[in-house]
């Protein structure tokens, strides 16, 4: 009698930065009673992936989690599967990281469960074909991609079966389809359909089937925990799958290659799971695409041709989501800076993560290892990019490891550097000091980031309001889920800039609070290309600063350009030894002034509007609503969250304050979640203007940034 051997595994991930209550609360609800359970049928066999940063919280608050998974899998009744450590998503890292992250985990799992990983487990299942001979050169043999990238590569089995070899640059690996029926039925439907639908792929010879899916489904998802161990739901799977021992056996990894053969060669294209390469969509294209494919289904043979529709692809997020683009270039442009420094000093292991960095900088690394955390980098069906304090952590983990890397190769300060590394075709300026990492952008002459390397946080870690395709259960009075109902259409509001620092507006005359917010009333110059020139500096990207002239290392002015018709004005930005910066706008042409009033806005990333109190010489206030400010030369900004202080000191002027929220997905529905502060500056250049021979008007600012 032939029997269905069914390849049963869970990936368990939390991000890195997310919050220590989430971490308890999905482990005392979905990995902890999953394992209790497993733990009573010994006959059944799983395989178990654990990302880094769920490893390390493990580690730290539930050891003995470890020392049972080990008992499990020294009687082999789990594979402990490998993966990059901190689950990066692998083609939009380096190599050498890709190595590294790899190996890492190898290590640990040797080092814990007694020996090495067989296979991985592919962050997000983003599959491009160079990663055969990554996966291979770190001595791994199979990974798990969904049917949907086979099904793109031509293979027209109605269920996917067995596995696959594939190749790269003549290293090969093993690939296991994940059987999209199974993914969407288990653990949904009762036990009894579930043990059901495996036993239905039964076939005259032994076949394999394959399904391993998010973790998180047993217990952590609504509703799950109390239909799956409440009510009992996994109990039952496991029995139902011992009672049909005869015609059902669970299956690791490594047993399936050894018991079955590979179907044969294939090789396949760029691609996730369907949903994620939706989500990389932009609004209009998705409501294209949804078009078609709805079209499609009112055909017969629809399933048969359903696998040439195809979606977006996931480096697309970086064209999406700006801000993210930047966090992601700034990231890259982070390790090839680490990776060259140090593979200079040994330059016969270039490939050897011990050479990357000596011991007593590993840090480094790992910060940066840290900051290749996927979530933050992507947004779907949950919070992703759009939570600030996911986003946080990424920002946080490459000021450590740059900060750490300016102690070891920075010696004097402050230091310049040009690069365009967002690649946008325009060079970023950044600019160091010990307490600062900036960046400024020739695009209206805009700050991109704003590091205090003090308390490792970016200022700037900022996102913009954009539209998205699930906005239309909002426009259109979708009530089926609880938050929807909490979100009124008028909240819809789509920024029609980047939302970064010193951005140049023009305002009508009479704008109002209210219409800045809804992006009315205004024009924003902030995608003009403004001139730059900077003060006795070389242009090289090593270091634009001359070594030997220490009068200039003392501070660094950046001098922006803006030439139009009726507005002409110059924007010195210097930055100097201290944390902060000044501002001074010199105005040569303002006859578009007399018909609207110049402004410059900050934004500013808060993890909480809850915790930021605003002073002025008219008195305080707090971040819960907008608020204006009139005829005032100060501002204060005090965040006990992160415990910084900001004083912005300036010519007089009137000042808008509002927080902003993202209307953004989550698995509850869409919500309003906070992002940053909008500060907007409003000289009152006819009153205060200060006036030099040549009639010029002025307007300074500047900031300063402090620890409370």
């Amino acid at each position: 009698m032939s029997k269905v051997y069914f390849l049963f595994g869970i990936h368990n991930h939390q991000p890195v930065g997310n919050d220590p209550f989430v971490f308890n609360k999905v482990f005392e609800d979905c990995y902890f009673p999953f394992i209790e359970v497993l733990k009573e049928f010994p006959e059944i066999k799983c395989n178990i992936h654990i990302s880094g940063p769920l490893y390390d919280w493990i580690l730290e608050n539930k050891p003995e989690y470890i020392k049972t998974l080990r008992e499990m899998s020294d009687r082999k009744q789990i594979e402990i599967a490998g993966g990059a450590y901190y689950e990066p998503i692998l083609p939009i890292i380096s190599d050498k990281d890709k190595l590294a992250q790899i190996r890492l985990m190898n290590d640990f799992i040797k080092k814990k469960f007694g020996e090495p990983p067989v296979g991985m487990w592919l962050a997000e299942r983003i599959w491009e074909q160079q990663l055969a001979s990554i996966i291979s050169k770190a001595k791994l043999k199979y990974t798990f991609l969904d049917d949907v990238h086979f099904r793109s590569a031509g293979v027209c089995e109605k269920e996917l079966t067995g596995y696959y070899t594939t190749e790269n640059d003549a290293r090969s690996i093993a690939v296991f389809p994940i059987n999209k029926t199974l993914r969407f039925k288990i653990p949904f439907s009762k036990a009894e359909e579930s043990v059901a639908l495996v036993k239905s792929f039964s076939q005259k010879e032994d076949v394999l089937i394959t399904l391993f899916d998010d973790g998180e489904k047993f217990g952590s998802w609504p509703w799950t925990y109390d239909w799956i161990y409440n009510k009992g739901w996994l109990k039952k799977f496991f029995n139902l799958l011992l009672k049909n021992h005869k015609t059902v056996e669970t299956i690791t990894a490594s047993e399936a290659l050894k018991r079955f053969k590979p179907k044969g060669l294939i090789y396949l294209p760029t691609s996730s799971y369907p949903e994620m390469d939706e989500w990389t969509m932009e609004p209009q294209e998705f409501l294209y695409y949804k078009e078609l494919k709805d079209r499609l289904k009112r055909y017969p043979d629809y399933k048969r041709l359903r696998k040439y529709l195809r979606a977006g692809f996931f480096r697309n997020f970086f064209v999406k989501y700006p801000r993210a683009n930047y966090m992601h270039k700034k990231m890259l442009y982070l390790s090839e800076s680490i990776n060259k420094v140090e593979t200079r000093q040994c330059p016969s292991k270039v490939e050897t993560r011990q050479c990357l960095v000596p011991t007593e900088d590993k840090n480094i690394l790992n910060n940066l290892y840290k900051a290749q955390c996927n979530c933050g980098y992507w947004h779907g069906l949950f919070g992703g990019f759009y939570l600030g304090h996911i986003r946080g952590a990424i920002y946080e983990n490459l000021i450590k490891a740059e900060k750490e890397l300016d102690k070891k190769y920075e010696k004097n300060f402050p230091v310049i550097r040009k690069a365009d590394f967002d690649f946008d075709g325009l060079p970023e300026i950044i600019i160091k000091n010990k307490h600062l990492i900036s960046s400024f952008s020739n695009k209206g002459g805009t700050i991109l980031e704003l590091s205090y390397k003090d308390k490792n946080f970016n200022l700037l870690n900022t996102i913009t309001r954009q539209e998205e395709s699930y906005h239309n259960r909002i426009k259109y009075n979708d009530k089926k889920k609880k938050k929807n109902k909490r979100i009124k259409k008028g909240e819809l509001v789509y920024d029609k800039y980047e939302r970064l620092s010193l951005v140049d507006h023009l305002l009508d005359k009479k704008i109002t609070l209210n219409n800045f917010n809804k992006q009315q009333k205004f024009k924003t110059l902030s995608d003009d290309v403004y001139e730059l020139t900077v003060d006795k500096v070389v242009g090289t990207r090593q270091c634009l600063v001359p070594t030997a002239d220490k009068s200039q290392k003392k501070s660094v002015a950046l001098n922006y350009q803006y030439n139009s018709k009726n507005l002409e004005f110059t924007k010195k930005i210097s930055v100097g030894l201290n944390a902060g910066l000044s501002v001074k706008y010199i105005f040569q042409n303002d006859d578009v002034l007399k018909k609207h009033n110049f402004a410059t806005e900050f934004n500013i990333f808060f993890q909480s509007p809850r915790y930021v109190t605003f002073y002025t010489e008219k008195g305080e206030a707090d971040l819960k609503r907008k608020r204006v400010f009139k005829k005032i030369k100060y501002l204060k900004i005090s965040d006990k969250f992160k415990n910084i202080y900001l004083r912005f000191d300036f010519t007089e002027a009137d000042v808008f304050i509002i927080p902003i929220y993202s209307i953004a997905n989550s698995q509850d529905g869409v919500e309003k979640v906070f992002q940053e502060a909008s500060i907007l500056f409003i000289p009152l250049l006819r009153a205060r203007s200060v006036f030099k021979e040549n009639k010029e008007k002025v307007f300074d600012l500047k900031l300063k940034i402090g620890k409370k």
